[in-house]
């Protein structure tokens, strides 16, 4: 998280904390974090659409802020995780370890049977720097006068991979017409002064349930024992079984 303050997030839309300082130390394992304290509500506890579509944007110019050349040197570099095919895999080997009756075995099974396509999907969206954990609790609004800020906070899952893997933590646990209102929200900053996007609305609602999909086979995979807080918790066997069931797995 620290690298993300100092070398990456300069390159981010205005909005994220100010970052003052860090320390490193790895022999001594002392790692410190000097930020901006930021005052606002949690994305989770706020109720107007726009200031969620507003996010969906934030994360959409945030994601192409990337040039190729700093994406490679990125690449080589840092520190940054990468969702590579390996990695896929190791979530759903996981989430099969982890079934906990036989329900579950069946329809993970089924899943894994398929899930070189999904895995080949993701692996052809293009990549960029996410923050990994997209979720509404990681993301602040802070308001001054009329003034809304985005500030995504908790960056230390930041990776390089598919820009919509964000998008997908960002619009879970809202109805079907929310999502597509939220994906369009995030197309319009995401291709914003680029050459009209080939792809089709079919095209990014599939490629964003491959995406959906693999945060639910994660939090599966996650821990035999974990389970996840309060604000992640949902149904995500149930999720991945609806989300096979759309891209007809």
């Amino acid at each position: 998280e620290i690298d993300m303050y100092r070398n990456v997030l300069p390159h981010a839309p205005a909005g994220t904390a100010r970052w003052y300082g860090g320390v490193s130390d790895a022999v001594t394992r002392q790692y410190l974090l000097f930020l901006e304290r930021v005052d606002g509500l949690q994305l989770t506890d706020v109720s107007a659409f726009s200031t969620w579509e507003r996010t969906a944007r934030w994360i959409g110019e945030f994601h192409r802020s990337f040039s190729p050349d700093t994406l490679a040197r990125l690449a080589s570099s840092s520190r940054l995780l990468v969702y590579d095919e390996a990695f896929y895999w190791r979530w759903i080997t996981r989430a099969q370890q982890f079934a906990r009756s036989s329900r579950a075995s069946r329809i993970l099974d089924r899943i894994a049977r398929a899930y070189a396509v999904v895995v080949e999907r993701l692996l052809h969206l293009p990549r960029t720097v996410l923050h990994g954990d997209f979720y509404p609790c990681n993301v602040v609004i802070g308001t001054r006068g009329d003034q809304v800020r985005i500030c995504p906070v908790d960056w230390e899952l930041a990776a390089l991979g598919p820009g919509l893997i964000d998008l997908a933590s960002l619009i879970t646990g809202w109805t079907e017409r929310e999502q597509r209102a939220l994906l369009s929200a995030y197309r319009a900053a995401a291709d914003a002064g680029e050459p009209k996007s080939r792809a089709t609305s079919k095209e990014w609602t599939v490629n964003l349930d491959s995406c959906r999909l693999h945060l639910a086979i994660r939090m599966l995979g996650w821990s035999a024992t974990w389970t996840p807080p309060p604000q992640h918790a949902r149904k995500w066997l149930d999720e991945a079984e609806q989300l096979a069931d759309r891209l007809r797995l």
